[in-house]
């Protein structure tokens, strides 16, 4: 199996099968992101405890790579402390750019890599996880 076909089953099964996606009406933070381009849209609802995201779901519609970027980033950022959240979104962003980033901190996360090489691909990829740094800060 080539890695372009791991790749496309990865972003397949998150598009299809993603647990995060939904409407949370109990959320402590909501967000809305959108990409114009191309017409993605997305909501983040955040749940939030003692400092940490408890929960993070999504509901939005787009194209498949900006939907399974959005299941990506709540299974990776769930759990966390907004500090170390923070940094994961700091170093997805890194990547993209062809920084240096922190791969640990960033899971499956990294196979969105190579979209780098596709600049109309990254306000796709990105939507969800810009979103997810405004919602943060608040």
């Amino acid at each position: 199996m080539s890695f372009d076909d791991i790749y496309s089953d990865f972003i397949m099964h998150h598009y299809r099968n993603s647990c995060h996606r939904g409407i949370d009406k109990e959320s402590d933070l909501m967000e809305k992101g959108a990409n114009l381009s191309c017409g993605d849209e997305i909501t983040l609802f955040v749940r939030m405890k003692e400092g940490k995201i408890t929960s993070l779901a999504f509901d939005g519609h787009g194209c498949a790579i900006s939907q399974a970027s959005a299941s990506v980033m709540a299974d990776l950022l769930e759990g966390k402390t907004l500090e170390e959240a923070r940094k994961t979104l700091s170093n997805f962003s890194k990547m993209l750019r062809g920084e240096i980033f922190d791969e640990n901190l960033l899971g499956d996360a990294v196979l969105f890599e190579r979209l780098r090489e596709y600049p109309m691909r990254i306000k796709c990829v990105s939507l969800a996880w810009k979103t997810a740094e405004r919602a943060l800060m608040k």
